[in-house]
């Protein structure tokens, strides 16, 4: 949901020198986990920018991926475990070889705009989504929302998101809601879980309203770009053109939440979503 942010453009708007760390797949504790030691590292950061994946709000606050995914040990401070990697065959022969070979022959190190940017890999339009997507089964009622459902997300966030926010009133922190295709609409629709989603969305941005610090965004609003399937590869995943116009209206402050005009937002947002008509994305 970053991996294709461009830093140069974000310096550019925000007159800083960013680095771009994405981490595909990573749950809310995990990214906290490394935006806090970026901070220790360097007390001087000035902004954080940050997708809260609008599918894991509601989740267990200390969900983290399997150790065969995320090598835990490279984040403690004990060196003598790090051989794991240092000694690792696949490392030594295959990734430092080709750093080797690649330096040798005169590449330049990859840029932030172009590290981890997939835009030339995949095709983007309905057919690549549709091509990704089998519809649920319809359920007749939506699934209402519980005080279970509500404690999983106030203590993810507060553990995952405000925590790092409240100890950093010297740093911005600009989150927005990963704006999803209208086909990942369809899926909660059809699951029961529309409504149940919203609500959640709601609580999270009466949480986060809450400081100063926290420029909260969301774009569930631009429905022309949540329905121009052109802008994702898949049910979840939009173009580079998506992050770029979502820096650009960050800087000017478009699509902020606040206290004031939230429940306006969402007002709009739930009767869009509510009352679309998703059977027409599946005729011919």
């Amino acid at each position: 949901m970053t991996e294709n942010f461009k830093t140069s453009e974000f310096d550019a708007l925000f007159g800083a020198t960013s680095v771009k760390t994405p981490f595909s797949g990573g749950s809310y504790r995990e990214i906290n986990e490394n935006l806090e030691r970026a901070v220790k590292a360097n007390p001087s950061i000035r902004y954080i920018i940050r997708g809260l994946d609008y599918g894991s709000l509601a989740v267990e606050k200390d969900v983290m991926r399997s150790d065969a995914i995320l090598p835990t040990y490279l984040y403690d401070n004990k060196i003598f475990n790090d051989t794991q990697y240092i000694l690792n065959k696949e490392v030594l022969f295959d990734a430092t070889l080709y750093a080797l070979a690649y330096s040798h022959s005169g590449q330049k190190t990859t840029s932030f705009d172009e590290y981890a940017n997939w835009m030339k890999v995949y095709s983007f339009g309905k057919e690549a989504v549709a091509a990704t997507y089998t519809r649920p089964d319809k359920e007749e009622n939506q699934i209402e929302i519980t005080e279970e459902d509500y404690r999983l997300l106030e203590e993810n966030l507060e553990q995952n998101v405000i925590s790092l926010a409240k100890e950093n009133p010297q740093i911005q922190f600009y989150l927005f809601f990963t704006p999803y295709s209208i086909y990942s609409w369809d899926s909660l629709m059809q699951r029961g879980l529309l409504e149940k989603q919203l609500k959640l969305e709601k609580r999270a941005i009466e949480l986060l309203t809450d400081y100063k610090n926290i420029y909260l965004f969301s774009f569930f609003d631009e429905f022309s770009m949540i329905c121009d399937l052109n802008n994702y590869k898949d049910v979840i995943h939009y173009g580079e053109n998506v992050n770029s116009q979502m820096l650009s209206w960050m800087k000017k402050g478009e699509h902020r939440l606040t206290r004031e005009n939230y429940q306006k937002y969402w007002d709009k947002v739930y009767k869009f979503y509510t009352t679309y008509d998703y059977d027409a994305l599946f005729k011919s």
